[in-house]
């Protein structure tokens, strides 16, 4: 009876079951969700057709799960068509194991072997189980208002099945702010240089000049876009001026250094045709400042409440988000910075807000609802159009706020901040522009060649956020032929989907390899590292004695101008043995034939 209501389409996708429509003249199976048809399929021939009937949601899982049934007593070829938005994508519905390539993907493709759909507009994945089945085209067809991929599947007795997997990423994968209804990251490429690693806290207006002239004459016609101001613009402590609020504390910058201000780094950057960006952080370090503003911190048993790697803490009211944090990024904004990178975020939700909860000062729920509040004053205050970087660690609570989102600690030219940031963009990559850019954080060509040569490759490859940070003379002739080679990163998304395996280490080399992010000290040197403390640096997880260790084998699916490309790669986390791998491992069609070449040979 519910098919002969008219559904409409509703901005937020029912938490509800597709509804079955069987017309017998025409032999016709299709679903309605949402207001519209997603699957249709006509089955030639005269025998019985079975089907799932009616309300069959949370079959087996907590998160709502529908599964679609579908059989025949002969067995027959059909096609089944689904009709998505046009921000549909093809997707492996788990992640990579090890011997397995992970999969990305640029433009329209359909990849032999991956079995799902992923409706991005909707936050509905589709995925078919259960028999011999193929994609009729290598990519979907394009309509003004949705992407259809049509897929031949053979029916018989033993039953074919699709999941439908509705609030997909928000509910079975628990990113509960996941709403691209409301609000989807900004896709750009991303591609600059950063003052971090390359000056710390000793950066100036000189400095700044003079990377930014050399980086015109060298990378701009590359796709080098923004020149960001880290750490060691502002005046410290923050505020200087206790009485003050943070805006005017970040707004001031140290004279010595920056004598013109923000106005002259801004148009600085600009006259050498970079978009200025710039960094800040949930950091209050003047130690006078609970006096004067006691109504804006987070106190306990009298005292205001610091945290570890952050000082005192934003109690992130609605009187202290407008008074004190909306308006720094409304100065950035006019200014005129177009990127602005947030830092110490995780401390303030993990050091602070969450110290309150263990005090019992607050509860869980409040805690994460502060912090939320937090990042959403911050995009309020930015307004839509800048880019919004979230520093550092994924959490959920940036999702739908942040653009990007750095996905590793700070890295250095070390093996061990190189290694990091080649698995850790591997373990993050279902996020890959569905919730976020992911950032694994800047890189330092001042390492050995061969490892900047494979980081700038797999962040190059997998669209990540490319940002550079040494001094000029890092940029040999031979450093800069691999960064014009990668330059710029590719648009690419996720082609596989799933949890985030625990069973893989993050960060084994934490305050053991070459961990130093202290303000106060000085930029990391590239060191060499034998072969046992790379295998320290990696732990120990399932497949890591396998032929392709997981984050290990990548395959990016291209379609550009008509032409299909896939470009393979092998990134060794660990150290890697010569092998082979079948076609299929990285979702070729074995049955075609292909010309290969070795791009850097």
């Amino acid at each position: 009876m519910n098919n002969e209501n008219i559904h409409p389409i509703q901005k937020v996708p029912p938490l509800a079951h597709a509804l079955h429509h069987w017309d017998p003249k025409t032999r016709t199976l299709s679903y309605e969700y949402n207001g519209a048809t997603i699957l249709t399929s006509a089955i030639p021939g005269e025998g019985d057709v079975g089907y799932r009937h009616g309300s069959d949601g949370t079959m087996q899982s907590i998160a709502y799960v529908q599964q679609i049934y579908l059989e025949v007593d002969t067995p027959v070829w059909t096609t089944l068509e689904f009709r998505l938005s046009k921000d549909a994508i093809n997707i492996k519905p788990h992640r990579a194991g090890a011997d397995e390539a992970i999969l990305g993907q640029c433009g329209n493709v359909l990849l032999h072997g991956v079995n799902g759909l992923y409706d991005i507009s909707q936050d509905l994945l589709i995925d078919v189980n259960g028999g011999e089945w193929h994609w009729q085209t290598p990519y979907f067809e394009e309509t003004e208002t949705c992407r259809i991929a049509k897929m031949r599947v053979h029916l018989s007795k033993k039953a074919i099945f699709i999941n439908l997997r509705m609030h997909y990423y928000r509910f079975h994968l628990g990113y509960r702010y996941h709403e691209p209804w409301k609000r989807k990251p900004n896709p750009k490429q991303i591609a600059g240089w950063c003052s971090w690693e390359a000056f710390r806290r000793e950066i100036d207006m000189e400095k700044v000049a003079s990377i930014a002239a050399f980086m015109e004459e060298k990378l701009k016609a590359y796709g080098l876009t923004y020149i960001q101001v880290d750490d060691g613009y502002q005046k410290m402590p923050l505020p200087f001026r206790p009485q003050g609020n943070m805006e005017e504390g970040w707004m001031a910058c140290e004279e010595s250094k920056f004598p013109g201000g923000h106005v002259s780094i801004v148009r600085t950057i600009r006259s050498h045709g970079f978009q200025p960006a710039i960094w800040t952080n949930a950091n209050i370090t003047n130690d006078t400042f609970p006096q004067y503003h006691p109504q804006n911190l987070i106190f306990h048993e009298g005292k205001p409440l610091k945290g570890e790697w952050i000082d005192y803490l934003y109690n992130c009211t609605p009187e202290t988000l407008e008074s004190q944090v909306r308006p720094i990024f409304q100065s950035f904004a006019r200014e005129g910075y177009q990127y602005v990178k947030i830092d110490a975020i995780r401390h303030l939700l993990f050091d602070g807000l969450h110290e309150a909860v263990r005090l019992g000062i607050m509860s869980n729920e409040e805690a994460s609802r502060k912090f939320r509040a937090y990042m959403e004053a911050a995009r309020e205050g930015l307004g839509e159009d800048i880019y919004y970087l979230a520093s550092w660690g994924e959490m959920h609570e940036v999702i739908g706020v942040a653009d990007a989102c750095r996905i590793s600690m700070d890295a250095n030219p070390t093996w061990a901040g190189i290694r990091m940031q080649l698995f850790e963009s591997a373990r993050w990559f279902h996020t890959q522009r569905i919730l976020f850019l992911n950032d694994p954080d800047h890189v330092c060509v001042r390492t050995r060649l061969d490892w900047a040569k494979s980081v700038l490759s797999l962040i190059s490859l997998s669209g990540g956020l490319y940002m550079l940070s040494d001094t000029e003379d890092a940029y040999t002739e031979e450093k800069l032929e691999v960064i014009q080679k990668t330059l710029p990163p590719l648009p690419t998304r996720t082609a596989e989907t799933g949890p985030l395996s625990l069973e893989y280490p993050a960060y084994t080399w934490t305050k053991l390899h070459g961990f130093a992010v202290q303000s106060n000290e000085k930029p990391v040197s590239a060191e060499e590292v034998n072969l046992e403390d790379a295998y320290h640096m990696a732990g120990n997880f399932p497949g890591m004695d396998k032929s392709h260790p997981f984050s290990t084998l990548w395959a990016f699916h291209l379609n550009h101008h008509g032409k299909q490309w896939c470009v393979a790669g092998r990134f060794a986390a660990i150290p890697l043995r010569e092998s082979t791998i079948p076609l299929e491992s990285l979702g070729l069609d074995p049955a075609k034939a292909y010309h290969v070449f070795d791009f850097w040979e």
